[in-house]
């Protein structure tokens, strides 16, 4: 079965390319940049170097491709890439499996980059194009291993700013699996599936598994430390969304589709700490 991975070499991407290899695939993935793929993705990976927003650039990667794999960088103007991919991929015929944001947060209201997700989403599903969609919750790799971990390891505190709450993390390896096998059987077409861990898990939890302490701020200040380290103002204020909705709860629910698809249960924080943390 033919696959076109689009995003290949972010959080997710590698791990999506690793498990359709896993399972026999061989993924063709469309890059700007084909040397800096080669030092991210599995040797043998196919490459074809060109610019996604190009029409004729994707329907020439997509020749042959039975699914296609549509993620693109967290950019303000996501939406009209993705929608452009898909307006270049209607005469394929191929399956397109979006990977989208955390699944409470979109709605036409919810912060910007998922008020795009909502369009992409809407579009999609209107399209005629056979679809699926994957919602996953906030990424392991990224709140704990980008924010958290260092933080630890600077200052041994965690900055907490959504209080008592918790969130159902996944991990972005778990969402590479089910990924793959969402491309390579069309079983999942038409649905939206939302990918939480087994359970909640607080920052004070994290905390106390690391050995640190929390201190609190709040989704103000996470703005105006962003905007401090020179994010733009329209990310630093969808973070700062981004982190309301985790403090009211938001992102406390759980799903059973990690399971449904992959037949074991997701993995947990704890044993995402217990990896990273081990002396290498």
């Amino acid at each position: 079965m033919g696959v076109l991975v689009l995003g290949a070499t972010g959080t997710v991407g590698p791990h999506v390319v690793t498990a359709l290899l896993g399972r026999g695939a061989g993924p063709r993935v469309l890059t700007r940049n084909a040397a800096r793929a080669r030092t991210i993705l599995p040797a043998g990976t196919e490459l074809v170097e060109g610019d996604p927003g190009d029409d004729s650039t994707v329907a020439a990667a997509a020749e042959g491709a039975d699914a296609v794999f549509l993620l693109s960088e967290h950019d303000h103007d996501m939406s009209d890439l993705q929608l452009r991919i898909i307006r270049a991929l209607r005469r394929t015929g191929a399956r397109i499996v979006k990977l989208s944001g955390t699944s409470s947060a979109i709605n036409p209201d919810g912060p910007y980059t998922c008020r795009q997700h909502w369009e992409i989403e809407h579009v999609l599903a209107a399209s005629g194009q056979p679809w699926s969609v994957i919602r996953p919750n906030a990424f392991m790799q990224t709140l704990i291993g980008t924010i958290m971990l260092p933080a630890v390891r600077e200052t041994g505190k965690i900055p907490n700013a959504i209080g008592g709450a918790g969130i159902s993390f996944v991990d972005a390896r778990d969402i590479g699996e089910v990924c793959a096998e969402v491309l390579l059987n069309d079983v999942w077409a038409g649905e939206t599936l939302v990918l939480t861990g087994s359970r909640a898990v607080t920052f004070a939890e994290i905390a106390d598994q690391l050995g640190a302490a929390t201190i609190d701020i709040t989704p103000a200040d996470v703005r105006e430390n962003l905007l401090g380290r020179g994010m733009a103002l329209w990310e630093a204020e969808h973070f700062q969304e981004m982190y309301q909705l985790f403090r009211d709860g938001e992102s406390e629910f759980v799903t059973a589709d990690v399971e449904r698809v992959l037949g074991r249960a997701p993995r947990t924080v704890e044993d995402y700490l217990h990896e990273t943390m081990e002396p290498a």
